[in-house]
């Protein structure tokens, strides 16, 4: 049901309601018997009730009421709206009733004036407080969820942005390896710019994707590897240590191979003549565990920490929050990456 059919809804059966209490009043408590008479007069100004409502509505719209008041300033207002419709009513119930042979000295004394806008303030208060505090409700759950749509719009900038600075980083880092193996041997650097072809066509068509699933990274990975095999030959030893059912979970693209690509960046610094690389990935405490090792040593308080974790950090923070964890620290003889990710199958 729409809100304009559910307003209307509320608004007549609320009125209805007032006309029942009404008449039941005056049947039972007041006249002692049900007279059509009775029932019409209050169905009249049950009418009367419904268009000064909606012209209340209408104005509080006009002026967008809600949006440019304080809290104190807005109940102020239902304060004295809900005086002024119930004068109103109290006019119109006076003309009805002298419309039906009522005297006019009969009505207009004090007593009389009091009780009959005291009887509309208990009407037109109901409505007025439900009507402001669902409008209240409305507008308070709209700036939520535009809160909400920035702060997502936010985050997907961030992303992408993140995106942009980690593939240029990655492919840097990939050209300096080719042209240190073209001075070496210019017919494995032909083999190894194949591969990074292959490598940057993983990128465009996965970059824009929030996942991928593991075994997709994988296979990159291994391509990457294989043109760092190029490269170092038997100077690089690998050993990878893969649960076979990991590798239907997703994980963000990229991930794996920035690690993998940071620790030989780093083992090469440190190793003593053979880079050795460890890649271990499985399922952990229902949870992804990704765990990369370089041989070498790291320093904890060193200020500088490569461009491409720094990245996936910031990556993961944005996707995951607290769901995901990034630790880096020394083993024997080597430098431990293991990375946390909540559990997920495409």
């Amino acid at each position: 049901m729409t809100k304009t059919k559910t307003y209307w809804l509320c608004q007549i059966t609320g009125w209805l309601g007032m006309v029942a209490i009404e008449v039941i009043n005056f049947t039972f408590f007041i006249v002692g018997k049900f007279s059509l008479e009775y029932l019409l007069f209050f169905l009249t100004l049950a009418l009367v009730g419904v268009v000064l409502t909606h012209a209340l509505k209408l104005l509080l719209a006009r002026l967008h009421f809600f949006q440019n008041n304080s809290t104190f300033r807005t109940w102020l207002g239902a304060l004295l709206y809900t005086l002024a419709l119930s004068l109103l009513l109290t006019c119109a119930n006076i003309g009805i009733n002298l419309a039906l042979g009522v005297s006019l000295s009969e009505q207009l004394t004090p007593i009389s004036l009091l009780g009959l806008t005291l009887n509309w303030m208990r009407y037109v208060g109901v409505w007025v407080i439900i009507y402001f505090l669902y409008k209240i409700m409305d507008i308070n759950a709209a700036l939520k969820q535009e809160k909400l749509s920035v702060e997502t719009l936010a985050k997907s900038a961030e992303l992408e942005l993140l995106r942009s600075q980690l593939n240029p980083h990655f492919l840097f880092n990939a050209l300096n390896s080719i042209k240190a193996l073209i001075s070496i041997d210019p017919e494995k650097s032909r083999e190894a710019i194949v591969l990074l072809g292959e490598i940057l066509r993983f990128t465009l068509n996965y970059g824009q994707e929030r996942e991928i699933a593991l075994q997709a990274e994988i296979e990159e990975v291994q391509k990457y590897l294989q043109l760092e095999q190029i490269r170092f030959g038997a100077g690089l030893a690998i050993d990878w240590q893969i649960e076979d059912q990991v590798r239907h979970q997703v994980i963000p693209p990229g991930i794996l191979l920035t690690l993998v690509e940071n620790a030989i960046k780093h083992g090469q610094v440190n190793a003593q003549g053979l880079i050795e690389l460890r890649i271990g990935l499985k399922l952990f405490n229902d949870a992804i565990q990704l765990e990369v090792a370089n041989s070498g040593t790291w320093q904890p308080d060193a200020t500088h920490r490569g461009v491409g974790l720094r990245l996936v950090q910031r990556r993961l923070e944005a996707i995951y929050g607290t769901a995901a964890h990034f630790t880096q620290h020394n083993e024997p003889n080597a430098v431990l990456i293991q990375i946390t990710l909540p559990k997920r199958l495409p």
